[in-house]
């Protein structure tokens, strides 16, 4: 299924859009199409409910904010906290407060991986190369 929409475009526009679909052999409805899908950001319906809030932000951030986002790491201290919390649940019953301490820990931690994740994503749609697997190790 497809949906028309009417919009307008400035002189120079237009005569690059229909230059372009010459050069492409293509409609203009298939080049703008192409564009629009190459450009859009992915939807943030892809990633769960209770994360697109955390994710959201990113979209209004320039090349510098985003590649500071996708270096972001969890602090060793609270990974040492998480890894403890976990261990200990193996062998007995948290604490009410544990509990929610780790519940806290575990969606920071997912929080962080859908941010970084999101942020690499807009970086190589933006044109950019999100950092290498050396970048992202590299303590902060």
């Amino acid at each position: 299924m497809t949906q028309a929409i009417t919009f307008q475009l400035s002189d120079n526009l237009y005569t690059r859009l229909k230059r372009a679909a010459e050069l492409a052999r293509q409609s203009m409805g298939n080049i703008i199409e192409q564009s629009l899908t190459h450009i859009l950001p992915p939807l943030l319906e892809e990633i769960p409910a209770e994360y697109q809030a955390d994710v959201y932000p990113l979209l209004q951030m320039n090349r510098v904010e985003l590649q500071k986002e996708a270096q972001r790491v969890f602090s060793a201290g609270r990974w040492a906290r998480y890894e403890t919390l976990l261990n200990k649940k193996k062998s007995e019953p948290l604490t009410a407060a544990e509990q929610a301490q780790l519940d806290a820990l575990r969606r920071e931690a997912d929080a962080l991986t859908f941010r970084k994740g999101y942020a690499a994503v807009l970086l190589k749609r933006r044109g950019y190369r999100p950092p290498s697997l050396a970048q992202l190790r590299r303590p902060q």
